[in-house]
């Protein structure tokens, strides 16, 4: 599986979102450093689950446009003369 890389605006969005709900929900202040090694960490932890999760939507998507497409197909045929 491809690591999952971030563009560094996301990444650092994320970063202060993370900051921030440490703040709200769990009074603690979070520096940007340890933000940081705590994305890596869910991403490295979780990337893989997120990524077949995907993967999962993606088949699910191929396989009714498969069966749209069967249908269609499907209409085209002919009845012999009669």
């Amino acid at each position: 599986m491809p690591q999952i890389e971030l563009k560094e605006t996301e990444k650092a969005e994320t970063i202060e979102k993370l900051k921030q709900y440490f703040e709200q929900k769990l009074q603690l202040e979070l520096g940007t450093f340890d933000a940081q090694f705590l994305l890596e960490f869910f991403a490295e932890q979780l990337g893989w689950s997120i990524y077949n999760q995907g993967l999962a939507d993606a088949f699910g998507l191929m396989e009714n446009s498969l069966e749209e497409i069967s249908e269609k197909i499907y209409e085209l045929q002919q009845e012999p003369p009669r």
